[in-house]
């Protein structure tokens, strides 16, 4: 790309773009879908700014005469936070074709028909100056809403009137189950009528999905935690979990975009307009393949994901907004599927988090699980009977439980009322129980104490003392059990604030950073990582790249060997606290093929950067300084 310099006749273009094409039916082949739709992505690090011209010359040589021009005007801009940010860029949107353009155009249309709309889910080229691949085409003007991904529910915001305002379904309830439930007919059902689905049908509503989003399947995450689940999880074609609902295999992140697709039409509908941007919310433990599978859901959505944030991050953001606040904080969030303990540090706008720890696998659904054991076997003591054989039964017994959770939350007793659970020898048999509060506490104990464990291990990566800490902030729907915020109470000697609504929060400070994001005023966010990046050596262990804490952004590079007779280098990534490459999470594989030196009888090397951006996610590029030959890889996860 080539800026125009000043004094130049061509000073009304901010850019000039020159792509490769041989003749014009390669253009017609390349570029024929862009030219009838109208627009394209181009990807670059310092794109220019929204409503530049920009000409784009199509031509088959670098000295060339072009064959055909084009003028685009920059609808959205993105610059890179670090040097090959895959997600940097500009989308134009074409306001003047050349007499070839647009014979290109017109013979593409006759052959595949009129320009598909967004809805209908329209595409793109992504031209990634020198590499084309394809990406959604996303109309990046318009609001940018705040999105928090729940393991149970997701909770949709957007600031207006000055104060972040919670979005609501047509039935009146602020937040959506993440739930997706797949009909025998393949028809796809979100939200609360999934629910409801799933509980005559249990097999086929996919629930607590976002625990595995984005693991590969052979973790040991996936094959430990699995059963707990009515669906199947089984491998998809990337290597990555995926469901099996019948004879049907989705991938994870289309299950999540169904759930963000029908977060992003709530909005639509009550904004009166399409909503194609978003920021979305994460656990802080996330890992990297995590976050970039959430990119991908948002693109399977229509959602331009334009930044994605750490919930913890994100509800301080909403316990300090307007407020010109200067605290040390403790964000205690106890949410559905996960837990995230972090420490951050607030000066006005800045927001600094100092330490983060968490388990992917401690939420509320493992409360929900200690009671409806309790249930079960409780009614084979009575009755004799084992309902776990029953999918229905259970998933009917796990739904009362559920709301007779939240109820206890209030009182000390709630009543369970299921009819026909079983049959019997004398017929039809109900369930009639009475849960106390002591009993759920009792059952749990053991999980709010590993709670407190991590909070205590995040404050010590901190540096910071109980006695330093300012405020400690409570933040989903299971922190709202009396028996944790008791917790908390004798452990810090204070009650825990309640400037924020649990639900909501998370939410509502992704809105407020969309509303910073919308007016182009600067967001003062400094993360960590929460996990190290560690590099696979010989005998199976490892060697620490970027050790968890690290200030993000972050960048680390380093050269790998190989023999002198081999064909490729390769470079094993994992994450993790372990010594031993098996004990951690695989990230990907790297390779360089064709490793050859020049040096007879040298050794074959090979120089890697990684990088992690300011929102986690991680990139990879590999060069032999030998031969210049150099590549960004993307990470795999299907060679293991």
């Amino acid at each position: 790309m080539e800026s125009d310099k000043p004094g130049s006749s061509k000073l009304k273009y901010a850019a000039r773009i020159r792509l490769p094409v041989a003749n014009e039916d390669e253009m017609l082949a390349s570029f024929g879908q862009d030219l009838r739709d109208g627009g394209i992505f181009i990807r670059h690090d310092r794109p220019p700014s929204v409503d530049s011209l920009v000409q784009i010359e199509f031509v088959p040589g670098e000295e060339v005469t072009p064959i055909s021009r084009v003028i685009g005007r920059v609808e959205h801009s993105r610059p890179a936070t670090m040097p090959g940010e895959a997600t940097a860029g500009m989308q134009l949107r074409f306001v003047e074709l050349d007499d070839v353009a647009r014979r290109v155009a017109d013979k593409f249309a006759a052959t595949h028909g009129a320009a598909t709309s967004l809805v209908d889910g329209g595409k793109f080229n992504s031209f990634n100056l020198g590499k084309s691949e394809q990406a959604g085409l996303l109309s990046l003007s318009g609001p940018i809403i705040g999105i928090d991904l729940g393991t149970v529910n997701t909770c949709v915001a957007m600031v207006q009137d000055g104060a972040p305002k919670v979005f609501r379904t047509s039935d009146g309830y602020e937040t959506v189950p993440s739930v997706v439930f797949i009909g025998q007919d393949k028809q796809v059902v979100v939200g609360q009528k999934a629910l409801e689905k799933m509980i005559l049908e249990p097999s086929r509503g996919i629930h607590g999905s976002k625990r595995f989003l984005g693991r590969p399947f052979a973790s040991k995450e996936v094959r430990s935690r699995g059963h707990f689940f009515n669906y199947g999880l089984v491998e998809g074609q990337n290597g990555r979990t995926a469901a099996k609902v019948g004879d049907t295999t989705i991938p994870l992140e289309e299950v999540s975009a169904h759930i963000l697709r029908a977060a992003k039409d709530m909005a639509a509908k009550t904004l009166g307009r399409d909503v194609a941007r978003a920021v979305v919310t994460v656990p802080a433990y996330f890992g990297e393949t995590q976050r970039q599978a959430v990119r991908e859901a948002g693109k399977l959505a229509g959602l331009f994901v334009e930044r994605i944030i750490n919930e913890p991050t994100a509800a301080a953001v909403a316990y300090g907004f307007g407020r010109a606040l200067q605290r040390t904080i403790l964000v205690y969030d106890l949410g559905g599927g996960t837990f995230d303990a972090s420490i951050l540090r607030i000066n006005g706008d800045a927001l600094e988090v100092l330490a983060t720890d968490g388990d992917p696998f401690l939420g509320g659904q493992d409360f929900d699980d200690r009671m409806t054991e309790y249930v079960l076997m409780t009614f084979e003591r009575t009755n004799g009977i084992n309902l776990r054989t029953d999918p229905v039964a259970v998933q009917r017994l796990r739904y009362a439980v559920q709301q007779a959770k939240h109820h206890l939350s209030e009182a000390e007793t709630a009543k369970l009322n299921v009819p026909y659970v079983a049959k019997g020898d004398a017929g039809q048999i109900d369930l009639h129980m009475t849960l106390e509060r002591k009993l759920l506490e009792s059952l749990t104990q053991d999980l709010v104490t590993r709670t407190l464990t991590i909070v205590d291990a995040a404050l010590k990566a901190a540096n910071i003392t109980s006695a330093q800490l300012d405020d400690v902030l409570l933040v989903g729907g299971q922190s709202r059990s009396p028996a944790v915020r008791r917790s908390l109470v004798e452990r810090f000697g204070r009650k825990p604030s309640n400037a924020v609504h649990p639900d909501q929060a998370v939410a509502q400070g992704a809105a407020i950073i969309a509303e910073a994001l919308q007016k182009k005023t600067p967001v003062h966010l400094t993360d960590v990582l929460p996990g190290s990046i560690r590099l696979a050596v010989a005998e199976g262990k490892t060697l620490v790249l970027l050790a968890r804490g690290t200030r993000l952004p972050a960048t680390k590079q380093f050269e790998v060997t190989a023999p002198e007779k081999a064909q490729e280098f390769k470079v094993i990534l994992c994450r993790g606290e372990e010594p031993m490459y098996q004990q951690n999470t695989l990230l990907g594989m790297l390779r360089l093929a064709n490793a050859k030196s020049p040096i007879p009888g040298g050794k074959h090397k090979a120089h890697v950067t990684i990088q992690v951006s300011a929102e986690g996610i991680l990139t990879a590029s590999v060069r032999n300084p030998d031969t210049g030959a150099h590549e960004d890889l993307e990470m795999s996860l299907t060679d293991r």
